[in-house]
């Protein structure tokens, strides 16, 4: 059995406007197993920082390790795990839903290079909806059948304006070129279109893994995610 000495931390990296607390339940669950797991908060949340401010906010989580780590990265969590990744602690990258993206690209370009009518732009800052109803809407066309809406009101009040400029930063390093890499792809996505996922993963030539789950599986199904996390963070045998 691998013992928690001999396993990576792991370092989780959430999406645009939202926060670490989107992990809770699969950290806790994590943690449990004896797994060491940081999740943590991305400067451009809540700010008008860019990306080389999340970029350097997981380098420093990287240097408190002080040892090797997995970096997980949710949606645009992708993209300051890319750009920071090429580091010698980091042992493996692990893409959910996310922006693997490359160099001179920004998560807007990725995505047409047109903000969607559904985003409000004010002040250096992009709110996902214009209203709150919108922000709604948007997080229950990704939940399960069956979940009650109360469950997406109570996710949108959580929700914090993004940086915009976070959106629009090109990255200068892609650590995916020198890192092995996993996909975690979501095949039920209503919020990253899953041919668009497909896209990213074949070009940073990434391990796919594929889940029947929507945009943010360590919500909907925290155990087989953490199950899923603790699978591909595990250290590999070396062969003699």
């Amino acid at each position: 059995m691998t013992t928690s000495s001999t396993r990576p931390r792991i370092i989780l990296v959430h999406g645009a406007w939202v926060g670490p607390w989107e992990f809770e339940p699969a950290v806790q669950i994590l943690r449990e197993d004896g797994w060491d797991v940081d999740a943590i908060d991305l400067p451009s949340t809540g700010s008008t920082d860019g990306l080389l401010a999340d970029a350097a906010a997981v380098t420093a989580a990287i240097e408190r390790a002080d040892g090797p780590v997995v970096l997980v990265g949710h949606s645009y969590g992708g993209a300051p795990i890319t750009q920071a990744g090429d580091h010698p602690s980091v042992e493996r990258l692990v893409y959910v839903a996310a922006f693997a993206l490359d160099a001179g690209e920004s998560a807007l370009a990725a995505m047409g290079g047109v903000l969607p009518d559904a985003w409000g732009v004010e002040n250096g800052q992009v709110t996902m909806g214009r209203t709150r109803d919108e922000r709604i809407e948007m997080i229950a066309s990704d939940m399960p059948p069956g979940v009650p809406r109360e469950v997406s009101e109570q996710l949108a009040d959580l929700f914090r304006p993004q940086s915009l400029r976070s959106l629009i930063d090109e990255l200068t390093q892609v650590a995916w070129r020198t890192k092995p890499a996993t996909y975690i792809l979501t095949e039920n996505d209503g919020i990253v279109p899953p041919p668009f996922q497909e896209s990213l993963a074949a070009r940073s030539g990434a391990d796919v893994i594929r889940i029947a789950h929507g945009h943010a599986p360590f919500q909907e199904d925290p155990a087989g995610f953490a199950a899923l996390l603790a699978r591909v963070a595990t250290p590999q045998p070396v062969a003699n």
